[in-house]
C-alpha cells in the first residue's frame, strides 16, 4: 500500500485499539466498512482481471472508517494532516538556499577574492565533512542494524511533527498519541529519505547560488585575487591551492601559477593582486565537482528511495490487529482447536477462550474444544471433534496452573501434540482455577510466580512458550501479543 493508505490504516488501528467501548467508531461502523471494503476490492480486482489482496482490503476499509471519523470529529481528523508531507517544502527550501548562497558573497569583501579564505573553500570543506559523516553512518548501519529515528530537523522537513494527542480529547487523545508514535517509528525510513532529498538538493542550490552571485557581480565589478597569511609563505600557499584546485585546473586546462607568481599575488606593500577571473572559474569547477554534482546524485538517490517507500510503504501485516481485521477478508472463518490435558475447563473458561480467539483471529473465529486428555493417556490425544478442526489455524494445548508440570506426562503430551498438529501450536495455562483456590492466602503471589516459572521451564524444553491467561477475566491484548509468536512462526514455516 502507498503512504497515504498506510497512514489511514495506522490511524484507524490506533482509534480501534484505544476505543475499546466503540464510542467513536461503533461495531456497526466497523462491520459495514469491512463488508463494503471486501465487496469493492473484489469487484475492482475482477473488473481488472487480477487477484484481490488483503492489503487492498485493509486500505479500503481504513479509508471508509477514516472518512467516518472525519465526519464525527473534524478537529481530531485534522491531526492526521499534521503528519502529511507538504510538497511546497521541497521547493521552498532549495529556493531559499539558492537565495542565501547568492547573497552570502555580499557579507564578505565585495571586491577581493582571498585564495585562502574564499567562502567557497569553506563550502567545499563543509561538504566533505558531511560526506564523511554520511559514510560513517552508512558503515555503522551495516554492523549495527537499522538506523535510529530521524532527528527533529528531518521530521520537521518531512512534515512529521507535533504531539497529536493535543488535538483531541477522550479516547482520541490516547489514539492520536499512539498514532503519532507509530507513524514516527514505521515511517522513519521514508522520513529520512524525504528529508535527505530536500537537504541534499538545498546544499546543491546553496553552492549554485554562491557561484551565480559571484558571476553576476563580476559583470559590474572587478574582483581582485590574492592572499595574505601570518604563518604561511608562498611555497606553502602554492601547495595548498594546488591540492584544492588541482583537479579543476586539469579539467579546464587553466594553469596554476608557480611559487614566484604566488609571491607576487601576496597582498601588502601596495600589491593589489590580479584579476580574479581564472580563480573564479577554477573554484566554480571545484565546487561543481565536490559539492553540486555529488549532492545532486545523493538527492536523486534519496528521491528514488522516497518514491519506492511512498509507493510501497513497509507495513508488516502479521500483527494481531491486522490478522483480526483480515478475518473479514477470509472466505472462511479461522478455526482454533483446544486440547485440554488433565483439566476440564468450565463454561467461563471456554467463553474466555472464545473471546481470546475472536480478539486474535477475528470475530467469526471458531473454537473447537476436544475431549480432555486424562492424566496417563497422553500418548492418545483426543481426535478433532469437527472436520474444520483437523486443519486449524491454531492448536491450543490447555493446562491448569493448579497442576504441577511433569516431563514424563505433560511433556510427553506436548511432544505428541506437537508432532501431530497441522497448525501453529500454543501452550495456554489457565490461571483462573488456581487463583480461585489460593484466594487471599498469604504468599499467593509468590506461589503463582513459582508455578508460572515451572510451566515456563517445561514449555521451553519443547521450544515453546507458555502463555498464562486468567480465562475467567482474560487480558485479551496481552494474551494476543504472546500468542502472536507461534502464529507468526507457523506462517514463516508455511
Amino acid at each position: 500500500m502507498n503512504e497515504t493508505a498506510a497512514r489511514e490504516v495506522l490511524l484507524v488501528r490506533a482509534v480501534e485499539t484505544a476505543d475499546g467501548a466503540s464510542t467513536v467508531l461503533s461495531a456497526q461502523d466497523r462491520g459495514h466498512a469491512g463488508r463494503a471494503a471486501a465487496e469493492l476490492v473484489r469487484w475492482q480486482a475482477a473488473d481488472q482481471g487480477r487477484q484481490a489482496s488483503g492489503e487492498e482490503f485493509l486500505a479500503r476499509r481504513a479509508a471508509l472508517l477514516a472518512a467516518k471519523l472525519a465526519e464525527r470529529s473534524p478537529k481530531a481528523f485534522r491531526a492526521l494532516r499534521a503528519l502529511q508531507w507538504r510538497p511546497w517544502i521541497g521547493v521552498a527550501l532549495p529556493v531559499a538556499a539558492f537565495a542565501i548562497g547568492a547573497a552570502a558573497e555580499h557579507i564578505a569583501d565585495r571586491r577581493h577574492v582571498n585564495l585562502l579564505a574564499f567562502p567557497l573553500v569553506g563550502l567545499v570543506a563543509w561538504n566533505f565533512a558531511v560526506y564523511l559523516w554520511l559514510a560513517f553512518r552508512a558503515s555503522g548501519a551495516l554492523f549495527q542494524g537499522p538506523q535510529p529515528r530521524p532527528g527533529r530537523l528531518q521530521r520537521t522537513i518531512a512534515g512529521a511533527r507535533g504531539p497529536l494527542d493535543a488535538r483531541a480529547a477522550g479516547p482520541l487523545a490516547g489514539a492520536f498519541a499512539r498514532f503519532g508514535l507509530d507513524w514516527l517509528h514505521r515511517g522513519a525510513p521514508l522520513v529520512a529519505a524525504r528529508a535527505g532529498r530536500v537537504l541534499h538538493l538545498s546544499a546543491a542550490m546553496l553552492a549554485l547560488g554562491a557561484i551565480a552571485g559571484l558571476f553576476v557581480r563580476g559583470l559590474a565589478f572587478e574582483y581582485r585575487a590574492g592572499w595574505e597569511s601570518t604563518f604561511l609563505d608562498a611555497a606553502s600557499v602554492h601547495a595548498i591551492v594546488s591540492i584544492v584546485l588541482g583537479p579543476a585546473a586539469k579539467a579546464t586546462g587553466i594553469a596554476l601559477p608557480g611559487v614566484a607568481e604566488f609571491e607576487a599575488l601576496r597582498w601588502g606593500g601596495g600589491a593589489t593582486g590580479e584579476n580574479a577571473g581564472r580563480w573564479i572559474y577554477l573554484y566554480t569547477v571545484t565546487v561543481s565537482l565536490a559539492v553540486i554534482l555529488p549532492r545532486l546524485a545523493l538527492a536523486a538517490l534519496a528521491r528514488f528511495r522516497e518514491r519506492r517507500l511512498a509507493a510501497r510503504f513497509p507495513l508488516p501485516l502479521d500483527e494481531p490487529y491486522f490478522r483480526r481485521v483480515l478475518s473479514g477478508w477470509r472466505e472462511t472463518p479461522a478455526h482454533v482447536r483446544v486440547v485440554p490435558y488433565a483439566y476440564t475447563p468450565g463454561e467461563t473458561s471456554l467463553e474466555g477462550l472464545q473471546r481470546l480467539a475472536a480478539h486474535l483471529l477475528g470475530d467469526d473465529a471458531h473454537v473447537h474444544p476436544a475431549r480432555p486428555v486424562a492424566f496417563g493417556e497422553e500418548d492418545l490425544p483426543a481426535p478433532a471433534t469437527a472436520p474444520e478442526a483437523r486443519t486449524p489455524d491454531l492448536v491450543v494445548a490447555l493446562f491448569n496452573l493448579a497442576s504441577t508440570p511433569e516431563t514424563e506426562n505433560h511433556g510427553v503430551f506436548l511432544d505428541n501434540l506437537k508432532g501431530g498438529s497441522h497448525g501453529a501450536l500454543a501452550v495456554v495455562v489457565d490461571e483462573a482455577p488456581y487463583r480461585l483456590k489460593l484466594g487471599a492466602q498469604a504468599g499467593a503471589v509468590e506461589r503463582l510466580a513459582q508455578r508460572r516459572e515451572a510451566w515456563t521451564g517445561l514449555a521451553a524444553t519443547r521450544d515453546l512458550r507458555a502463555v498464562f491467561v486468567d480465562l475467567a477475566a482474560p487480558d485479551l491484548a496481552a494474551a494476543a501479543r504472546e500468542l502472536d509468536e507461534p502464529l507468526a512462526n507457523a506462517k514463516a514455516k508455511g
